[in-house]
């Protein structure tokens, strides 16, 4: 049997680039935790899960941020 020479490589740079993608993800909800209104401890607690636990911190926490931004808008525009 004949092993391919560019399968390792490819194999590595497509791990790498995952890698690289989920991190790109963690410290995009880092940043974006640090700019949010969330209180101080609640803050330590969502920056714990999304070190800790990256893709589903990092994914919950969008999410989270997304729906309290669109709930503020609406409440915003219920008030004027």
């Amino acid at each position: 049997m004949v092993e391919h020479p560019l399968l390792p490589a490819w194999y590595d740079v497509a791990w790498s680039a995952l890698v690289l993608v989920f991190l790109c993800l963690a410290v995009w909800s880092l940043v974006t935790l640090a700019r949010s209104r969330v209180d101080g401890p609640t803050k330590l607690v969502w920056a714990v899960f999304i070190i800790v636990i990256p893709i589903l911190g990092s994914l919950v926490w969008l999410d989270y941020r997304r729906k309290n931004l669109a709930q503020r808008k609406h409440s915003e525009e219920s008030a004027q």
